[in-house]
């Protein structure tokens, strides 16, 4: 059974908004539980040990399929490769997101401070444009498979360019203001 366009793309709407719900509650809970419950040290350590494999894994999902993007930009690639990396990478930086906001609410948080705020506010920008993604990897999957970058109507491009930079962006941003904050501890 095939599915028209219009209906494809209205259950992809769907879908993400489902995903901003998901993430606006997992933020709200996190941030609840941290500023709530005062964690003893038998399970901070490990939390913190799971934050920090929560980052390595988000991260480094992220640029493993922004490094294939620039490739891709750089006409070393295909479309269809860098839809191959973001189909393999996907599930590893959702996992990175999940294990962040989870071990997070253990690591009581101090949202009085801008440094912590800030952190917080940039680990949710990297999972709402995760969810945003979700509409832009459609838009490519309708490309034919050796679609060169530079090919693209401008608007696309520059939507690509765009994604990957917020992304980039917020990972960094709440990597640079993790580190701050524990070697400020």
């Amino acid at each position: 059974m095939t599915i028209s366009l219009g209906e494809s793309r209205r259950r992809a709407r769907h879908r993400r908004a489902l995903g901003y719900t998901a993430v606006a509650i997992g933020m709200y809970l996190s941030l609840w539980v941290g500023t709530s419950v005062i964690a003893p040290d038998w399970v901070r350590m490990p939390m913190l040990f799971v934050h920090l494999a929560s980052v390595i894994a988000g991260l480094g999902a992220t640029v493993v399929l922004d490094v294939r993007a620039f490739f891709w930009t750089m006409g070393r690639a295909t479309v269809e490769d860098l839809r191959r990396v973001e189909h393999a990478v996907t599930p590893v930086a959702w996992m990175g997101i999940v294990g962040l906001l989870v071990s997070g609410a253990f690591l009581a948080p101090d949202l009085h401070s801008p440094l912590p705020a800030l952190k917080m506010t940039a680990v949710l920008v990297a999972a709402l444009n995760g969810i945003a993604v979700g509409r832009l990897t459609d838009e490519l999957g309708r490309l034919p498979d050796q679609t060169r970058f530079w090919a693209l109507p401008a608007r696309l491009r520059w939507w690509c360019l765009g994604t990957a930079a917020t992304s980039q962006l917020a990972w960094w941003t709440a990597v640079i203001i993790g580190m701050l904050n524990t070697t400020g501890r």
